[in-house]
């Protein structure tokens, strides 16, 4: 899935990969999103590893990179974890995803925590 970009709320470049659900599922089917650790980028091996499993389940998959993190824009040292959860949010919400089941790694559990509050 090839890289794609969203203006986040600060302004940065958020990317982001998105893999949309098979098109002979029904609409029940889940769309993961994969929340990174501190420092990790969407291109980890765990990310990688969702994406290939929910592909072949037919599940929608999100992978990406909070400001500051891999291919988004941003410094790091202006990152929180309310900045990278409002990430997150902006992209989930601008794809319009339903039926969402969040997976998050080491920082990522809590950004996903603050998502569902």
């Amino acid at each position: 899935m090839s890289i794609q970009f969203l203006k986040g709320n600060d302004g940065y470049d958020l990317a982001y990969c998105y893999t949309p659900p098979a098109p002979q599922t029904t609409q029940d089917v889940p769309q993961i999103v994969f929340l990174g650790g501190f420092k990790s980028d969407m291109n980890g091996t765990k990310a990688l590893y969702l994406e290939e499993f929910c592909s072949a389940q037919g599940y929608g998959f999100l992978r990406l990179d909070y400001s500051g993190h891999g291919q988004s824009g941003g410094a790091f040292e202006d990152g929180t974890i309310s900045r990278w959860k409002d990430d997150a949010l902006a992209i989930i919400e601008a794809l319009r995803l339903s039926n969402v089941i969040l997976i998050g790694s080491s920082m990522g559990g809590w950004i996903s925590l603050r998502i569902t509050l």
